[in-house]
């Protein structure tokens, strides 16, 4: 039963390198990338409050779905053959994939929702620097490498799990992770005080247009 967390933490790590690396650092290199649509959906969303109607397509329709699609699918394929040694891992990279089509467009679909449930997607789209919050289902690695910057504070979660959780847990789980990582959680610090400077920037600059 090890293997399903062990396959969400592992799901988790893949999210965040796969969208940083494939999905905005190569197609920003490589413009005649299949992923360079999701250039596309970064656009859709910014101009529309984070809403892309994208995901109300099928996915013969629409290249960005079809590319995400595509690569759950794969994933769940190679891990596949893992089910006769690993069951539970293989499980629980099924349930990995499936949450992150879930609850990418879920929240794509229903911004209110995202800010709700998603804020660390939220504010990978809606920030200042929008190279940055690279997970989507949990914020488990962006916490790990050092890379959330949270943008509204009021809408921010209030644990590095991303979830909902008793305040007599949720106290020690905040001491503990930044006890173990004391690095990344000063790194988080000096991001959030930057996002927030250049917010504060780029905002003095629209008055001044204005």
């Amino acid at each position: 039963m090890l293997g399903f967390p062990v396959a969400l933490l592992s799901v988790n790590a893949f999210e965040w390198y796969a969208h940083k690396v494939w999905l905005h650092e190569f197609p920003r290199k490589h413009r005649n990338s299949p992923f360079f649509t999701h250039i596309r959906h970064h656009k859709r969303a910014r101009l529309n409050g984070f809403e892309d109607e994208g995901y109300t397509q099928s996915m013969w329709k629409d290249q960005e779905m079809f590319n995400e699609k595509a690569a759950l699918i794969g994933l769940c394929v190679v891990f596949t053959p893992t089910v006769v040694v690993a069951p539970f891992f293989t499980v629980g990279v099924y349930y990995g994939a499936w949450q992150y089509w879930h609850k990418h467009s879920k929240a794509h679909l229903d911004p209110e929702w995202a800010k709700a449930n998603l804020p660390w997607h939220y504010d990978h789209h809606m920030n200042t620097n929008q190279d940055a919050n690279w997970c989507v289902t949990r914020p488990w690695f962006d916490y790990i490498m050092g890379t959330r910057v949270i943008g509204e504070s009021d809408i921010a979660e209030t644990n590095p799990l991303g979830m909902n959780l008793p305040q007599w847990l949720e106290k020690p789980v905040n001491r503990v992770v930044r006890r173990v990582l004391p690095k990344a959680f000063t790194r988080l610090d000096e991001n959030r005080e930057l996002e927030a400077q250049r917010l504060h920037d780029s905002q003095a600059t629209e008055v001044d247009a204005a």
